[in-house]
């Protein structure tokens, strides 16, 4: 399932995003930093402090997703446009309809007795 992120934020550091569906409108949001291991007190901080403020940032990004999910489920918005900026959505959208499609042609097939 596309549910996986890379996110590289620095040199020596990224992190990963992993989002599991929990229902058809929740899901579960999983991040995690990987660091190249400290050589100093100084880099230990500087570990801690991006640990830190990825939770600041990670929660202030997410601030909006419930906001969307339920203007999406108000059905009030009857398209969602997206952007350049939402290429990894997009892709993400796609990647889900294929899979879709893939299980319902499957589905349909097997049905049919068609292997």
């Amino acid at each position: 399932f596309p549910n996986f992120t890379i996110l590289i934020w620095g040199q020596g550091w990224y992190l990963t995003y992993h989002y599991w569906p929990t229902s058809y409108n929740s899901h579960i949001f999983e991040g995690t930093l990987y660091f190249v291991p400290a050589k100093s007190a100084r880099e230990r901080i500087a570990h801690e402090l991006a640990a830190a403020s990825f939770k600041e940032f990670g929660l202030q990004d997410a601030n909006t997703l419930e906001a969307t999910q339920s203007m999406l489920e108000s059905r009030v918005v009857q398209r969602f446009p997206l952007n350049d900026q939402e290429v990894l959505c997009r892709h993400f959208h796609k990647e889900v309809a294929d899979w879709i499609d893939d299980y319902q042609r499957e589905s349909e097939m097997a049905g049919a007795g068609v292997k």
